[in-house]
């Protein structure tokens, strides 16, 4: 009945002050009042009858609100209408005690930043493609999260740690309770994602972490959250942020650079290979570590994509096979990474172009 009082008032009183075309409809909690121009909306609003009910641990008030229609789906709800059978329901809402947290964890300017960037990605891919639509409400709690676990870390830890996890803490359901009740969850919508949407989602995940690892100077911040979905070629493909290694390369480790050499069958050397190196096929290669001081290794072997073994996999201190066996025909690199403290600090490619039927075989 509140619901229904209040969006009638709107419609027969409220004037728009301005040129865009003002749309009323009716949401699961409130009135939306939202303005468009053409085929876009400039802005939205949302109105919510409510009533104090009680108060929170913060001695906030807490409130009781309407919930009119229970379908989660916003393209199904949009198009139900109001059902009056089930204007009946009211139910505890704490918007004093989400803002209470947000400005607790907000005494770190990196959370407001955070949540922006991640906001400001969920837009883009919504403009992108209408079906990968995800709730900002629910991507700010995983943040606020993050945060409350590590109240002083920095904002490239902070978005790289939500993107390295956001299969996990995302795209599951139900893992993050409504705060005032407790058997609602605010991540419940997830559940009915499809699998093909959620596996967009994780490619364009996998294609922002992907833009870090190999960020230029050059390169804008916006360049850096547009979409690119990015397929894994293989099962084996692996990069550092499978391993939840950030790469931030120091400049004074620019010399890092890998060898490699020609081998016979049983390693042992015949002659050395150039940085861009040009070879046939029924060749060995062998791979040596870099120098770097107080550095553990990790190397990676990738094919070119279009031959049988893609490979991608990353290995401890050396190449999955000592030496490399040639293969398959086309452009594969190797790549080393030194890692400090759990950081990629330096890191060399080495390109190979591998005629006839060269490639790196799997043994």
């Amino acid at each position: 009945e509140s619901l229904q009082i209040l969006l009638n008032e709107i419609n027969s009183s409220y004037v728009n002050p301005t040129e865009y075309t003002k749309k009323v409809s009716l949401q699961t909690h409130s009135i939306a009042v939202e303005f468009w121009e053409g085929t876009q909306i400039i802005l939205s609003v949302d109105i919510v009858p409510a009533y104090i009910y009680s108060t929170n641990e913060f001695s906030q008030d807490t409130y009781k609100v309407p919930e009119v229609i229970k379908e989660k789906n916003h393209a199904k709800r949009n198009v139900m209408g109001w059902d009056s059978s089930n204007a009946d329901s009211w139910i505890n809402s704490d918007p004093r005690g989400y803002i209470k947290i947000a400005t607790d964890v907000g005494l770190n300017n990196d959370f407001r930043k955070t949540v922006k960037s991640v906001k400001k990605w969920k837009d883009n891919l919504h403009s992108q493609n209408e079906f990968l639509k995800l709730k900002s409400f629910h991507l700010e709690q995983v943040v606020t999260k993050i945060f409350q676990q590590n109240p002083d870390i920095e904002i490239f830890e902070a978005l790289f740690t939500f993107f390295v996890d956001f299969p996990n803490t995302v795209l599951i359901a139900n893992q993050i309770s409504d705060r005032i009740n407790p058997d609602k969850y605010i991540d419940d919508y997830t559940e009915d994602i499809e699998s093909d949407v959620k596996d967009l989602l994780i490619q364009s995940r996998n294609g922002l972490l992907i833009n870090l690892e190999e960020v230029k100077d050059s390169d804008s911040i916006e360049d850096i959250f547009e979409p690119r979905f990015r397929e894994r070629k293989s099962d084996s493909e692996e990069y550092l942020f499978d391993y939840w290694i950030p790469v931030l390369l120091d400049p004074k480790h620019e010399s890092f650079d890998i060898s490699a050499c020609i081998t016979d069958k049983q390693g042992s050397f015949v002659r050395s290979l150039m940085r861009i190196g040009h070879i046939d096929s029924g060749r060995y290669l062998k791979f040596k570590n870099p120098t770097l001081e107080g550095c553990t290794f990790k190397w990676k072997v990738k094919n070119d994509d279009g031959c049988d073994e893609p490979r991608g996999e990353i290995t401890n201190n050396q190449t999955l096979n000592v030496p490399e066996n040639t293969k398959f025909k086309g452009d594969h690199y190797v790549e080393c990474y030194g890692i400090y403290d759990g950081v990629c600090v330096a890191k060399s490619r080495h390109n190979i172009k591998i005629s006839s039927q060269g490639g790196f075989k799997i043994k």
